[in-house]
């Protein structure tokens, strides 16, 4: 619950500066596939799963700033922790380097929830991504890296969940 204020906060910030100096806007759907999920704090590895996410983009000159939603489908793991979702509430932030192919970066604030014996199933989490993509038309293309810190009052701290997204987004 200590990141949920500052989290929010970041986010509402972003969303009221950007359109300022914007030039322009998209709003884009995004679907994708989680791979290779790794929580190392527990030795377990998680089910392949998939994501569907909600983008809204401002055009400042040489780097695109936005906010975003994503919503991860249920996954469970070779262990005891099943059904692991979230909900992410994120800033990105994408910026051409050669031609159509950027970088991109976000980070935000999740709603983890899983089934783990002997633990409350809900928390928070801190999450960053960072990955490349490729734009053509009114599609982008992305392959990035997922980090999740999350908090586990239950365990003493914090467990980082780990995985590799490929993400399609339709921009309209």
């Amino acid at each position: 619950m200590r990141f949920v204020i500052p989290s929010a906060l970041i986010l509402i910030l972003c969303a009221a500066v950007t359109p300022a100096a914007a030039v322009g806007f998209d709003l884009g759907i995004a679907v994708g596939a989680q791979f290779n999920g790794d929580i190392s704090d527990l030795d377990l590895n998680t089910d392949d799963s998939f994501t569907l996410g909600l983008e809204l983009m401002f055009e400042i000159p040489i780097v695109k700033l936005g906010v975003g939603y994503e919503y991860g489908f249920p996954r469970d793991t070779d262990g005891a922790v099943s059904d692991i979702e979230y909900h992410l509430l994120y800033g990105v932030g994408r910026i051409h380097f050669l031609g159509p192919v950027f970088f991109m970066a976000r980070a935000g604030y999740a709603n983890v929830s899983a089934r783990v014996p002997d633990t409350k199933g809900s928390t928070s989490a801190m999450s960053w991504s960072a990955g490349l993509g490729v734009k053509i038309s009114k599609f982008k293309i992305e392959a990035m890296y997922n980090d999740f810190d999350i908090e586990v009052d239950e365990l003493g701290g914090s467990m980082p969940y780990t995985n590799y997204t490929a993400r399609l987004i339709y921009s309209f």
